[in-house]
């Protein structure tokens, strides 16, 4: 037993001298410019137009925000001329930036987006022609089972509008506190004190209609805010077109690629704006709003 210690000790210095550092170069990355746009009847639009960035690079938004563009939006009926503008997010405490325009969004309408960056321009387009949906009901369960896990899940139920092919995602407008945690962490931004500020919880993933047409569909969402009994919030079904159902369906699956290291890495296509630019152009129509109470 005496030559033991000596020989462990001498083993572990042996495995702490053989730690290297090892510094992986990163591969050449090419900048594209983030176009994002949804069009809603009766609203203003905003053009979200950013640069993309390395994942390891340290930079915020405003600094990955393009100024000085050229941004219009235009029907058969005016072009209004985008601005840029910003709003205030007091969970990251810093400012989203966005272009702007000054004209409500017309109904069955055929727009066009005209965007110019150091003379490179960038065209899609978009109709407002969609239907919304009626929500029938929201409910819940304390408990569902997916591959990462056992989560809590809010349950609208709606009916398909039949005989076309439609896309949809879902809404929850609520507010949050700092007591409020964020999946797994606690929000821990001192910008809103001892207040409440207003979130609005986003699907991650979008549905199509395919096998539905017509019938009553129904979505397990995970909140993505933690609540307690009581707590109110404004559930929406979004629909959506197919170039936004395209983008955000891209994204869902990259993030799944990334949190699963058994499924086959997603790559953003280029979509409507060529190969120097990613995102969406598109239009959405909201539900009625319906009020939901957490039970638990």
């Amino acid at each position: 037993m005496k030559n033991i210690i000596p020989i462990l000790f001498l083993s572990i210095i042996l495995i702490a001298a053989c730690e290297k550092t090892i510094t992986i170069p990163q591969p050449p990355y090419d900048t594209k410019v983030s176009i994002q746009c949804g069009l809603e009847v009766g609203v203003a639009p905003r053009v979200y137009l950013y640069n993309t960035a390395p994942y390891f690079d340290n930079v915020n938004l405003s600094q990955l925000f393009i100024r000085g563009a050229i941004v219009k939006i235009s029907n058969s009926n005016y072009t209004d001329n985008l601005s840029v503008d910003s709003a205030y997010n007091y969970i990251k405490c810093q400012y989203e930036y966005f272009y702007t325009g000054q004209k409500p969004v017309e109904a069955n309408s055929d727009y066009q987006l005209t965007i110019v960056i150091n003379n490179i321009t960038y065209k899609a387009t978009t109709k407002t022609n969609l239907s919304a949906v009626t929500i029938d009901s929201v409910g819940y369960v304390s408990q569902f089972t997916d591959i990462y896990g056992e989560h809590e899940g809010v349950v609208p139920y709606f009916h398909d509008i039949p005989n076309q092919t439609n896309y949809y995602r879902y809404e929850m407008a609520r507010t949050v506190d700092t007591t409020t945690k964020y999946r797994e962490g606690k929000i821990q931004s001192p910008c809103i004190g001892g207040s409440t500020v207003p979130v609005l919880e986003l699907g991650r993933s979008v549905y199509n209609d395919n096998n539905f047409n017509g019938d009553q569909i129904s979505f397990i969402i995970e909140p993505a805010y933690s609540h307690h009994k009581g707590l109110p919030g404004i559930v929406r079904i979004q629909s959506i077109d197919k170039a936004t159902y395209d983008f955000y369906l891209q994204l869902d699956r990259q993030k799944l690629a990334q949190l699963n290291p058994f499924v086959e890495p997603i790559f953003l296509t280029d979509g409507q704006f060529g190969k120097q630019a990613i995102g969406y152009f598109g239009s959405i129509i909201r539900s009625a709003p319906v009020l939901f109470i957490f039970p638990e």
